[in-house]
């Protein structure tokens, strides 16, 4: 497809129809913006496959310049593909809040040859580029940091949410302001791409500070350690742990590669609080007695290397479970992921701890605004236009059936899938032509090696194994020995 010179363009490459992979991009001219580049993480049918991202060939082969990318917050399934998207874009700009980019950074680490020029903005803030300005709002979502975008462009305003929710009581104070984006709807947003996650929950989130009592209740009670997996990016879970665990006089230890790495650049960034002589190296914690320790971990998706399932396992180094400690699952089931997560379950109650682990406990609240608050949201911002992003299928349609609620006509809301554009022109919207838009599979070193038919021959070998037959034929095609005969997986 073309894109037309007279209208805004937006292309999804991926975070519709699904959870992760969230990426887009807005293209005016020639020129375009992308908000988000992040990948999402394979499941059991995906054998071998270390991570997955959006396909951007499409971006490749038409040749948009592109000016600018912007990460809404520091998640992986809205920034983790961009060291990847960085060796067929070398030196782009992003733009993005402090923390954010400090954990980007951390990740380019890893990356030696990625070029990128990082670009620190703060909530308010607008920046010009082209024919695209960005406005830059603050948003409240389960990291610090999480800001939404309006990029005004001469054919119209497209806001996007980023992932946000309105907790009105956020433990850092940064509320989603409101103000900021009631004034945006005043002036007019043509085109709204806003986060349907929880689009089917009813009512509202509850506060993330109701976490914080919860966890101080668990933690008075628990007998000997306490082990708490969430995601090592929720900052804001991790002080609240920290603030209740040192009250109680426990020591607290960092426990995973991703977790040992974000905890001191949130300290020295400044959001995240706690005295060295509290924090103790895991090799230490056998000179504490168990109920004086608490281990913060990764692995709350059952991740199979990951700390929490090493020592569901029974096979961590350091750390082995007994009767009397407590693990707590402070985080969300990420679809697709029940089964490793109640493999781990299981394995940890085998081993005889404790485990706290369901919503209704109030170890965990969620991220992502309800419907109730959606619907609240829309009336804010007043919408012309809605494309609702970021979710499975049924989360989009439960979005768009608010907004249509909310006041938006019925023919300007659009559920749009991967490799869907809509195109803003005039004031209105309509759906564009497609384009092909796969998955690029990360298969150890390679990027992009793996595709579907190696997928299917992966599946096949591991429901049917594989029988290989060996001949030894002389200089005349002649048997030469006994055929061998290897069997794997066949009986």
């Amino acid at each position: 497809m073309s894109i037309p010179n007279d209208a805004a363009v937006v292309s999804f490459y991926g975070g519709l129809g699904e959870i992760g992979a969230n990426m887009c991009a807005i293209e005016v001219d020639g020129k375009a913006v992308l908000v988000d580049v992040g990948l999402t993480f394979p499941d059991a049918e995906h054998h071998g496959i270390d991570l997955i991202l959006p396909d951007w060939k499409d971006l490749i082969e038409r040749g948009p310049e592109i000016v600018g990318v912007v990460i809404t917050h520091g998640h992986e399934d809205h920034m983790g593909a961009l060291p990847f998207f960085l060796r067929d874009f070398p030196g782009i700009k992003v733009y993005s809040a402090k923390l954010t980019l400090g954990l980007l950074e951390a990740k380019l680490v890893e990356h030696p040859d990625a070029r990128v020029e990082l670009i620190e903005v703060e909530p308010g803030e607008k920046v010009a580029i082209d024919d695209f300005e960005l406005e830059f709002i603050q948003v409240t979502h389960s990291i610090p940091d999480g800001m939404a975008v309006a990029v005004h462009t001469p054919h119209g305003t497209i806001l996007h949410t980023g992932d946000f929710r309105l907790d009105q009581t956020p433990i850092d104070g940064r509320v989603t302001d409101l103000p900021h984006l009631a004034q945006l709807g005043d002036q007019g947003i043509s085109l709204l791409l806003c986060d349907s996650t929880n689009a089917d929950v009813p009512g509202h989130v509850p506060s993330e500070r109701t976490v914080g009592n919860t966890l101080r209740t668990v933690f008075e009670s628990a007998r000997g350690r306490v082990v708490m997996t969430t995601f090592a990016s929720h900052v804001h879970r991790v002080q609240q742990a920290i603030d209740a665990a040192t009250a109680m006089g426990r020591k607290v230890c960092f426990v995973g590669r991703s977790m040992v790495r974000n905890m001191p650049i949130a300290r020295e960034l400044g959001y995240l609080r706690y005295d060295d002589a509290d924090i103790i190296d895991i090799a230490d914690c056998d000179r504490y007695s168990p109920a004086r320790i608490l281990i913060i971990c990764t692995g709350s998706q059952g991740e199979p290397y990951a700390a929490l399932s090493l020592m569901a396992a029974g096979q961590h180094k350091h750390v082995k479970l007994t009767e009397g400690d407590t693990v707590v699952m402070a985080s969300s089931q990420i679809p697709g992921n029940e089964a490793a997560i109640s493999r781990a379950l299981n394995g940890l109650m085998r081993q005889g701890a404790e485990v706290v682990h369901r919503r209704e406990h109030g170890v965990h609240v969620s991220g992502h605004a309800a419907a109730e608050e959606l619907k609240f949201f829309h009336n804010i911002v007043r919408p012309a236009a809605v494309v609702p992003v970021h979710g499975e299928f049924r989360h989009l349609i439960a979005h768009a059936q608010l907004a249509v609620a909310t006041g938006t006509p019925a023919d300007q809301v659009f559920v749009c899938t991967d490799g869907d554009r809509v195109v803003l022109r005039d004031g209105r919207v309509e759906r564009g032509d497609g384009f092909n838009s796969g998955r690029v599979f990360v298969d150890g070193l390679g990027v992009g090696d793996v595709g579907n038919a190696v997928l299917r021959d992966r599946e096949r070998l591991s429901s049917e194994g594989v029988c290989v037959a060996v001949l030894r034929l002389d200089s005349r095609f002649r048997l030469d020995g006994e055929p061998e005969i290897m069997q794997k997986g066949v009986i």
